[in-house]
């Protein structure tokens, strides 16, 4: 959670969500956002709700200023979310307890341990994973996302990264750790999950549209309101096919693919892997990433 990020957020198109959000959680967003410490900000407690509301709220504003019909959404980890409350499935009340709670249960289970995800990226998964074998380490490391044919997403210990290096680096990986992320979608996760499962519920009935959800789970749209409750439930323990996802949306042929808030992760994947032949556009709550 950068300056910008923190601009974006106090942005006109902003101000409906962030009073959503301080009604629903009982905490003053725009005062967090404005004069928060980096440690307040950074809170997945704060954090991810208010991510998830700048997805939906550059939705709202791309269907307005760009005049297009959704054929379907989609999006990963926290952002499939975002995606299910955009086009109606999950409220927004439910959207933002819901990511709330996630994060707190996270947050209890692992935050006094140095588990964190790392972005890995210049490098093939399955070489980083044989070399990691090789040396008896890979238990080490826990395959979280596949991201494109050259960067995936992991969790690890902190204090595992040096005895992994060596290996990481015959395998020709770059990676970075991210700060205040914790290992999802993994089997590390089977706690949280199980918790999640059992304190979960939707305070509003589940919508109805003609818009389909592509889950990240399976890689398939689904027009149900069950099985995208479940599909949230089994993300924390399922790795997340992102390419398959990017496949399946390239199969469509569709006329624009729009890439929204907060950042250019997703962007920077597709630009980065020589497979993919999607070239997205770029939105959000201030017409760019």
């Amino acid at each position: 959670m950068d300056d910008e990020i923190r601009r974006r957020g106090l942005s006109k198109s902003m101000n409906v969500m962030l009073d959503l959000a301080s009604d629903t959680l009982a905490m003053d967003f725009r005062s967090i956002l404005r004069n928060g410490t980096e440690e307040e900000v950074n809170d997945p407690r704060f954090r991810r709700p208010l991510i998830n509301l700048m997805g939906v709220a550059g939705y709202q504003q791309d269907l307005r200023s760009r005049d297009i019909q959704p054929v379907c959404v989609t999006g990963m980890s926290l952002g499939f979310l975002s995606a299910a409350a955009a086009v109606g499935w999950v409220s927004l009340e439910d959207m933002v307890r819901t990511s709330h709670l996630m994060a707190s249960i996270e947050t209890e289970v692992f935050a006094d341990t140095d588990y964190v995800s790392v972005f890995f990226y210049n490098c093939d998964p399955l070489k980083v994973f044989e070399e990691l074998r090789a040396q008896g380490l890979d238990s080490l490391l826990h395959l979280a996302a596949t991201v494109s044919c050259n960067q995936f997403l992991g969790a690890c210990r902190l204090s595992d990264i040096d005895a992994m290096k060596p290996a990481l680096i015959k395998a020709g990986a770059f990676y970075k750790a991210i700060p205040y992320s914790f290992p999802g979608h993994c089997a590390l996760m089977e706690t949280v999950r199980k918790r999640f499962a059992d304190e979960w519920e939707f305070r509003a009935p589940h919508g109805n549209t003609a818009i389909p959800l592509v889950s990240i789970n399976d890689c398939r749209p689904y027009t149900s309101g069950e099985t995208i409750r479940q599909h949230v439930i089994d993300q924390f323990t399922t790795v997340l096919d992102w390419r398959g996802v990017i496949r399946y949306l390239t199969s469509l042929q569709l006329d624009t693919y729009i890439v929204l808030e907060p950042s250019a992760f997703v962007v920077k994947s597709l630009t980065l892997d020589p497979e993919y032949e999607l070239t997205p556009v770029t939105g959000g709550v201030t017409g760019d990433l």
